[in-house]
């Protein structure tokens, strides 16, 4: 069996030249090519019922992040007793809500002593309008997505004892008090019942 020659470098270094059955250029760019490498997108968020997934050639990064099908906001009824809340995300169909009142500034630790009481009445409310379109939240998102609504928000009213015993008999607005000032969250969540799309 013949010896291998040595071979040199530009500079004068020997080296030993690869065997005959070595891979060409063209092999070694296809074997580099078949290397997974990072992904380049965002990652896509949750789906109804999942899916595998078809792109094998990209893998996800330690420090990837999922896009939100929710938003959470938290807001305060102003006059009229209403609120116009701006989303954090956009819907591309109508999203489910869901209200929770607050305590009174952000920073209550326990509950005011009226909230022990027997006429501490919660809020209700209902979602009246829906925004559509870009937002200073959300200035890129298309002109049919929900990026807010407006929820218009009630609290029955207090009755002294014996303005109540005046008033059996007639009618009286329950929900007549005044809810200026309540806080709340608003939480808005992609429905699972139709595709969704990150914002």
């Amino acid at each position: 069996m013949p010896e291998v020659p040595i071979v040199h470098d530009q500079i004068g270094r020997p080296y030993e030249a690869l065997p005959g059955d070595a891979p060409t250029k063209a092999a070694f760019e296809a074997m580099a090519a078949s290397i997974p490498k990072p992904a380049n997108a965002t990652p896509k968020t949750e789906m109804p019922g999942g899916a595998v997934g078809s792109e094998v050639e990209r893998f996800a990064t330690e420090d990837h992040s999922h896009p939100r099908v929710t938003s959470t906001t938290v807001g305060t009824v102003t006059t009229g007793n209403t609120a116009t809340v701006l989303f954090t995300r956009a819907f591309v169909a109508e999203p489910g809500i869901n209200y929770s009142e607050l305590p009174a500034t952000p920073d209550t630790v326990a509950p005011p002593a009226g909230d022990t009481a027997a006429n501490a009445q919660p809020t209700t409310h209902k979602v009246i309008s829906w925004t559509k379109g870009p937002t200073p939240l959300i200035p890129t998102a298309a002109p049919g997505s929900y990026t807010g609504c407006t929820v218009r928000v009630w609290k029955a009213q207090t009755v002294p004892q014996n303005l109540a015993t005046l008033l059996l008999g007639g009618v009286f607005n329950l929900f007549a008090a005044s809810v200026v000032g309540t806080r709340f969250s608003i939480i808005a969540v992609a429905r699972s019942d139709v595709s969704m799309t990150a914002p």
